[in-house]
């Protein structure tokens, strides 16, 4: 019988703690390590969260608070690192304090886990949105369709490495990530969601796929990281130095440069759309410095490889040059 470690992580999320920790729960596992590593709240989270495990089934339940006296800097990545620190199962789950699993769906993706003997294995997952009570599906049917034909371990990275990257839509064996030491980079910055991803996806020898939503994700609730951006888009270029870096390190620069590439491309042209008027500046600084690492040749030759809009080829081209009135004049709206 394997051991299940869970890590919901939270901030102020007095209203949600209990259906995040409940729908663990319910999932039925005969021996759950359910690890609350509560950020410094100062709201009821931890009070409602020690009522919820106090209340858990003993007998298959082991709830490990762990409180934080402050909120740490930057996302979630130190609380997530203390989770998978305290850890002691063969398993590891994560999940969002304002977000909830889907039970059976989730007892169903570790079985295959087990079974399968891979790394991690990659889940389907959705969006809630709070203000309306909507659920979305992220636009990945494509990458899922693709999956079932693809050929061999590395054409599956590449569709992997093109999916949304939060850590909670895979479910890990503990001696992955140990084995590889790897943990959350801890810094002033958020979206530390993005180098986990990519170094779990690089470093694993295999991994499998469960294409029933396990996760659901909630957007737009009051005191969200997303509704309340700001110039925070910028830091996803720290990340991608940590991701490079990664790469490098590892041996792979070479065989996913083009894949390193669009990601890089497509965040130029998301922190385009999301930063304000007055970071502009400074996007095209951050972009024309990142851009210029490739050789002219190498640059438009990567750019022909993925279909993009009139815009979107003016304003990556406008910062790979150097020029700034350009990039200014090829932002959206």
């Amino acid at each position: 019988m394997s051991r299940i470690s869970a890590i919901i992580t939270t901030y102020n999320v007095e209203p949600f703690i209990a259906t995040a920790m409940q729908s663990v729960i319910d999932a039925g596992f005969e021996d759950l390590e359910l690890i609350v590593v509560d950020d410094g709240s100062t709201d009821a989270t931890r009070q409602v969260a020690d009522a919820i495990g106090a209340a858990a089934p003993p007998e298959r339940v082991s709830y490990v608070p762990v409180y934080f006296a402050q909120n740490t800097i930057g996302g979630v990545a130190c609380a997530a690192n203390a989770g998978m620190d305290r850890a002691t199962g063969d398993i590891v789950v994560f999940a969002d304090g304002d977000d909830w699993v889907l039970p059976d769906n989730l007892a169903g993706a570790v079985r295959k886990l087990q079974a399968a003997g891979t790394d991690f294995i990659v889940c389907g997952c959705q969006e809630y949105w709070n203000n309306s009570g909507n659920y979305t599906s992220y636009p990945e049917a494509h990458l899922w369709d693709r999956l079932h034909q693809a050929r061999g371990l590395e054409e599956r990275r590449q569709l992997l490495l093109q999916m949304a990257p939060f850590p909670w839509r895979k479910i890990y064996r503990r001696d992955f990530l140990e084995r590889h030491n790897i943990r959350f980079p801890v810094g002033p910055y958020f979206f530390e969601d993005n180098p986990f991803h990519w170094e779990t996806s690089v470093r694993a020898e295999s991994f499998s796929f469960f294409e029933p939503v396990t996760h659901v994700h909630r957007m737009a609730r009051e005191g969200q990281t997303v509704t309340a951006m700001g110039v925070k888009p910028l830091q996803i270029f720290e990340h991608a130095e940590t991701i490079r870096a990664m790469l490098e390190r590892t041996g792979r620069a070479g065989d996913l440069e083009e894949r390193y590439f669009h990601w890089l491309a497509d965040h130029v042209l998301w922190c385009s759309r999301h930063v304000p008027a007055e970071a502009l500046n400074r996007l095209f600084s951050l972009a024309s410095e990142a851009l210029a690492a490739y050789p002219e040749e190498t640059f438009w030759t990567l750019m022909a490889q993925k279909p993009r809009d009139l815009a979107g080829v003016r304003l990556l081209t406008a910062a790979r040059l150097g020029d700034r009135m350009g990039f200014l004049q090829a932002v959206p709206g």
